[in-house]
């Protein structure tokens, strides 16, 4: 006790010498009879217990509406994402897959049709393209980047006011460029960029808009230059890289990696049906036409698209395409040596109708014919608008993909059979409508849109009409006027 009044007098001197002073903005110690002793003990055991429990149950509680808040945004799509530079071109590949090149940036306004590059006037007959077997020692990224970074190229592009920008990689010593169609198309010039950066003006020597192909040429000398594997020699799972500019200059080099996720995958472009690699590696726009290497520093396939999610709820990641070697050989030596590709077509544009569309539309599966060129065998035979081919040769045929697989490999002049359902009063009305409305005949065996026939109240009244055998045609003479 004596303790305890030791330390109140103390207190109470304190206080008096405070009041006398009056210097002190606080509120006046209370005294010895007026200070509840209980209560500070109570206020410390809150302090120590019950304010960090509560702290703990606010923090847990913030912390998991943060979480679930991130949950439903990436479940409904909204997380903020990295926006590309304004311009993005899309491309116009097929809306089922909403696919887009990304091979070029437009900076300004879209390229018009009326440019084209200057036409190389030397002779390039001579250039071919050997797929070697996969050799060499494995490479890592680094070994990889270091052994082949600068056999790849920068392109830029100009039309009028509009630049863009895209990758490529070199062919020979002297100057031979490979990218894709799209990214020189309707170009007025292009501006190569090595790795040690000298600049070029390359003359175009040929382009194949349905592969997505072009072979470029610069004045080079004592070039590096790229080798090729054989993309036949593939499997899924095998690593892969790719050097280019995404989104142009600012990043050119850019090396990327993944694996293969996917072969043979079948994406429309332009009407026409691509058979595709399918590649984990990023890809973005300035990327088309740059080299996909594999682990040992060779070419297998030519970069040229990825899949978007823009206008899809659920999001696309690590969908990158690649136009396999194999076809880069084919087209590429055809190309220089005739100037041409020739295929093999039926003159026919057509929907698909699949096992879905036939339930919704009561339509027999098979490709409804929507147009015909007056030059193809198909008008000759008696083919009309409206009718629908079931079969090729026997095998039911119910997609513009699964046509091409059934027709590869065959030339111009080659027959095949198609099996034919008609409905009369369908064909007539197409008809009637096409030559009212000046419709022009197809001049490919390809749909420009392989979307099926809305449903309607219609009814359609389709029977087997026969089997007739037509003649395959050049493509290249169906376009001629």
């Amino acid at each position: 006790m004596s303790r305890l009044f030791a330390d109140d007098d103390i207190l109470d001197d304190l206080q008096r010498l405070i009041e006398e002073d009056g210097s002190s903005p606080e509120p006046p110690l209370p005294s010895r009879r007026q200070r509840p002793r209980r209560k500070k003990n109570q206020d410390s055991l809150f302090s120590l217990l019950i304010q960090p429990i509560a702290a703990g149950i606010l923090t847990g509680v913030l912390v998991s509406a943060l979480i679930l808040s991130g949950i439903w945004l990436f479940q409904r799509g909204r997380l903020p994402v990295h926006t590309p530079p304004a311009g993005d071109m899309s491309s116009d590949f097929d809306e089922t897959f909403n696919a887009n090149s990304n091979g070029d940036v437009e900076t300004n306004q879209e390229a018009s049709p009326e440019y084209s590059l200057p036409v190389y006037a030397g002779d390039s007959r001579g250039l071919t393209i050997e797929l070697r077997e996969p050799a060499g020692p494995h490479l890592n990224a680094s070994q990889l980047y270091q052994a082949q970074r600068a056999a790849t190229v920068s392109i830029t592009v100009y039309a009028g006011k509009t630049a863009s920008y895209g990758s490529g990689m070199i062919l020979t010593p002297d100057g031979y460029i490979l990218t894709c169609a799209h990214v020189v198309e309707n170009k007025e010039s292009c501006t190569i960029t090595t790795e040690d950066g000298s600049t070029y003006q390359a003359e175009q020597v040929c382009m194949d808009e349905q592969t997505d192909l072009a072979v470029v040429k610069i004045p080079g000398k004592n070039l590096s230059s790229v080798t090729f594997a054989d993309s036949d020699s593939l499997i899924v799972g095998d690593p892969v890289y790719t050097i280019g500019d995404p989104l142009g200059p600012q990043f050119g080099g850019s090396l990327s990696n993944g694996i293969i996720s996917g072969l043979n995958r079948q994406v429309s472009s332009n009407s026409y049906v691509m058979n595709l690699i399918q590649i984990t590696a990023a890809v973005n726009s300035g990327n088309s036409g740059g080299p996909l290497f594999n682990d040992r520093g060779q070419v297998i396939g030519v970069v040229n698209m990825k899949m978007s999610s823009s206008g899809f709820e659920a999001s696309i990641d690590n969908m990158g395409l690649s136009i396999p070697s194999r076809t880069v050989k084919q087209i590429v030596e055809e190309l220089v040596q005739t100037g041409t590709i020739k295929r093999a077509v039926l003159g026919i544009s057509c929907h698909s109708i699949n096992e879905t569309t036939s339930r919704i539309s009561g339509m027999p599966e098979g490709l409804w014919v929507i147009t015909i060129n007056e030059k193809s065998d198909c008008a000759a035979q008696g083919i009309l608008p409206g009718d629908i081919v079931t079969a090729v040769n026997g095998t039911p045929v119910n997609s513009v993909s699964r046509f091409k697989e059934l027709t590869s490999g065959l030339s111009p002049g080659d027959r095949v059979t198609l099996t034919i359902w008609r409905d009369p009063v369908l064909s007539r009305q197409l008809q009637e409508s096409q030559q009212k409305d000046g419709a022009s005949s197809g001049d490919d065996s390809l749909p420009a849109d392989e979307s099926a026939p809305a449903e309607s109240d219609q009814e359609y009244h389709f029977a087997y009409y026969g089997d007739i055998e037509v003649q395959l045609v050049d493509s290249n003479q169906l376009a001629k006027d």
